[in-house]
């Protein structure tokens, strides 16, 4: 196994889970509008455009340290050698005009290299007392000193348009002297919840009622910088209502995210209310467990949804297609396959779907892959589990029981950032 594109599917009307991904992503359009952010306010924002360094970095030769600046040809035979001290360069300020006799300029870390000298020795080599400075090693021809652009030249891309900014992007930006950047504007999501049996949390729950836990979860799950998430509320099953609501979110919204009412049950209103709604529906059931009852479709400018309404299922659904989504609304690429590691657990199943526990990494001595265990085993209704997983062992679908040793995959519940990645 290599990722879940591997995941086919285990009876009749199952999307394979690459294929139903793969879909749900082609419905998105790239969002066009931008808006420029602050560098205060730019992290975890997407960058609308790539940052091109405007000049050489660094902008002039310099000390890469305290120390003194020297012309080879002034040091003759084997050393030690002792120089007039002619005057002192220091950062932020214009290198000293100098003579040409031979002499050393005490310099500080940062400050401009003066015309001609080519070395700079570590304060460390010198001794320095009565104007006179004693030299007792010659570090060599360009030994400490920073050439102009050897960090970027003038016109080097140093990220591109689509990368997650984040402090190393802020400190590019700000070295190239940009204020601020231009960032796609924030993915417009609504969230709802679907289901009679639902009651605020805080309210008192009848005997047949629950706590709505998904609302919270997805809304907490999107709560970053370049997502705005809306909470839509609780809806009754209600056909009517929920055509309603799909209907006016429709105009407000780039995603639209509900949990519930999306598996074939009596009172599983949401198909034919988006249906209703003017809805386009292109994939309904995936092969992938839990959280088959995933659906996905469009619906005018929104793209929409639809999650179970099991909590575990939920948070997976919104992983596996919500984060693809939204990263497609961005106009990013898709994410890197989730990472291989090694089981660490036994899990006994049937081949046909790919199967995601709550899990965690475990590392062990040095050199040694890191090990994925599971924090309570499986079950789509189960919220405990989750509660010391910081990600999901994905089991391909052709595999059969799981054993220690066997390759699995690691999907951590936020995205990463792969070396070579920049998005």
């Amino acid at each position: 196994m290599t990722s879940p594109a591997e995941c086919s599917c285990d009876g009749p009307g199952l999307l394979a889970l690459d294929q139903a991904v793969a879909r749900a992503v082609a419905l998105c359009r790239p969002v066009t509008d931008t808006d420029d952010a602050p560098l205060a306010a730019a992290a975890g924002r997407i960058s609308a455009a790539p940052l091109v360094a405007p000049e050489p970095m660094p902008r002039f030769d310099h000390a890469a340290m305290d120390g003194y600046a020297l012309r080879g040809e002034d040091l003759g035979g084997s050393g030690p050698w002792q120089l007039p001290v002619a005057g002192l360069a220091a950062a932020g300020g214009a290198a000293p005009a100098v003579a040409r006799a031979p002499h050393a300029l005490r310099i500080l870390t940062g400050a401009p290299i003066p015309a001609g000298f080519d070395r700079v020795v570590m304060q460390e080599d010198c001794t320095a007392g009565g104007g006179m400075v004693t030299i007792r090693r010659d570090p060599g021809p360009g030994a400490n000193i920073r050439r102009a652009g050897e960090d970027a030249r003038a016109g080097q891309t140093l990220f591109p348009a689509g990368r997650r900014i984040d402090a190393v992007a802020v400190a590019l930006a700000a070295i190239a002297g940009r204020p601020q950047l231009p960032v796609v504007r924030q993915i417009r999501v609504g969230v709802m919840t679907l289901g009679d049996e639902l009651v605020a949390p805080g309210a008192t729950p009848g005997p047949a009622a629950i706590h709505d836990s998904n609302r919270p979860m997805l809304l907490a799950a999107l709560a970053r910088p370049d997502v705005a998430a809306a909470d839509l509320g609780a809806l009754p099953d209600d056909q009517a209502v929920i055509t309603a609501a799909i209907t006016d979110a429709a105009d407000r919204f780039d995603l639209i995210v509900s949990t519930g009412g999306a598996s074939v049950g009596d009172r599983d209103h949401l198909k034919p209310a988006f249906l209703a709604a003017g809805g386009r529906i292109e994939g309904w059931r995936g092969a992938m467990k839990p959280g088959k009852p995933v659906m996905f479709g469009r619906i005018g400018d929104a793209v929409f949804l639809g999650l179970p309404g099991n909590p575990v299922a939920a948070l997976l659904g919104l992983r596996l297609f919500g984060t693809a989504m939204i990263r497609r609304l961005q106009g990013r690429p898709a994410e890197p396959a989730p990472a291989m590691a090694t089981a660490g657990f036994t899990h006994a199943r049937r081949a046909g779907r790919c199967e995601f526990l709550p899990a965690r990494l475990t590392f062990g001595p040095p050199g040694t892959p890191p090990a994925v265990v599971t924090t309570g085993g499986s079950g789509a209704a189960r919220l405990v589990p989750l509660a010391t997983a910081t990600g999901f062992a994905v089991v391909p679908a052709g595999h059969g029981a799981v054993g220690p040793g066997d390759a699995v995959g690691w999907l951590p519940f936020a995205e990463t950032e792969i070396s070579g990645d920049m998005s």
